[in-house]
């Protein structure tokens, strides 16, 4: 195995960009599932595929980490990103898959909201991972961002807990109840990782700049 000393190494931007879009456009099937209820199995079909993409671009930075000597940041720091990211994919898929699996009612507000506040930190980590490529120049923008992500965070704790308040008050299947309880903390935990996330790209940038 050949091992590369280039100093900079543009792949590992690449694909950090990518699976952060890839995140990104798993968190956009699920809003576009939420606008289109009827649409349950073709949006599993969907995301299933999105998962598998996203998964194929973990694998791909840890081969490249095993063959690369110097990387542009701390590697410890790449692995983190690509996995986290993959983490939150994961989630997504999870919401969806226990949607299809369990049959469920119509989403509810609280939920529709919630998943809305996830593509937002979605878009936003894309941003500012896109923006990973020349630190220096967007230390701002990748603190902004960041802050922003973690605003997202806030909003989706508060959605969640309200949600969960509402599934109380206002089902009265406790089946029903279980599942929505479920579905929301999966949604609810990709919040949770993109601010992880976020904080990792800060240190990046702290780090670096």
């Amino acid at each position: 195995m050949l091992l590369s000393l280039k100093p900079r190494e543009d792949k590992f931007f690449d694909l950090l960009e990518q699976s952060a879009r890839t995140v990104d456009k798993g968190a956009k099937v699920l809003l576009s599932l939420l606008n289109d209820y009827q649409q349950l199995s073709v949006k599993m079909a969907e995301i299933t595929e999105v998962e598998h993409q996203g998964d194929d671009i973990t694998a791909s930075i840890t081969e490249q980490l095993n063959q690369t000597f110097i990387t542009p940041i701390d590697r410890e720091d790449i692995y983190l990103l690509g996995n986290r990211l993959d983490d939150i994919l994961d989630n997504i898929h999870g919401t969806i898959e226990r949607m299809y699996l369990y049959q469920t009612s119509q989403p509810s507000e609280d939920f529709i909201k919630l998943a809305g506040v996830l593509s937002q930190a979605t878009e936003k980590l894309a941003e500012v991972i896109a923006a990973l490529r020349n630190i220096r120049k967007n230390q701002d923008a990748i603190l902004e961002g960041c802050a922003k992500i973690k605003q997202c965070e806030s909003e989706g704790d508060r959605l969640y807990r309200r949600g969960v308040a509402h599934l109380f008050n206002e089902l009265k299947d406790p089946i029903e109840l279980i599942k929505w309880k479920e579905i929301l903390e999966r949604v609810e935990d990709a919040t949770d990782v993109c601010e992880h996330v976020a904080k990792i790209v800060k240190g990046v940038a702290m780090k670096n700049a």
